[in-house]
């Protein structure tokens, strides 16, 4: 399980004082950039070898001005060709669980514009963090 530590930062917020909804797709982006900075070797934007297919989330309580949060990101599910991310993003002090997620990356070659089945390196990063 991977976790990451989330700056919230004064446009996170919405006018009713609290992390705007659309701000935690970006917080689930900094866990995967997380997983890649880990696990791959990325010079270029084409190495990064999947793309995003599904976001799925589960909004259980507000984050609110002045929480330190974080984000558990582990995989979920992994397929042939595509795996799953699972998150949970939490109150660093009371682990008061604020969002639920889940995202479906599709291994995908950049450069050849297709997917492909992920490679047996890869799939050893995954099952790394499988639980």
């Amino acid at each position: 399980m991977i976790r990451t530590d989330i700056q919230i930062r004064f446009n996170d917020m919405d006018p009713m004082r609290r992390v705007n909804n659309a701000s935690y797709s970006a917080y689930l982006e900094l866990a995967r950039l997380d997983f890649c900075n880990r696990y791959l070797s990325v010079s270029e934007l084409d190495d990064i070898p999947f793309v995003l297919a599904r976001v799925e989330m589960d909004l259980k309580a507000s984050v609110l001005p002045g929480a330190s949060i974080f984000v558990e990101t582990w995989v979920s599910s992994i397929g042939t060709t595509s795996w799953e991310f699972s998150y949970e993003i939490r109150d660093k002090k009371t682990n008061t669980l604020y969002v639920s997620a889940k995202t479906v990356q599709v291994y995908f070659d950049y450069r050849a514009k297709s997917k492909k089945p992920i490679p047996s390196e890869f799939l050893k990063s995954l099952e790394k963090e499988s639980l």
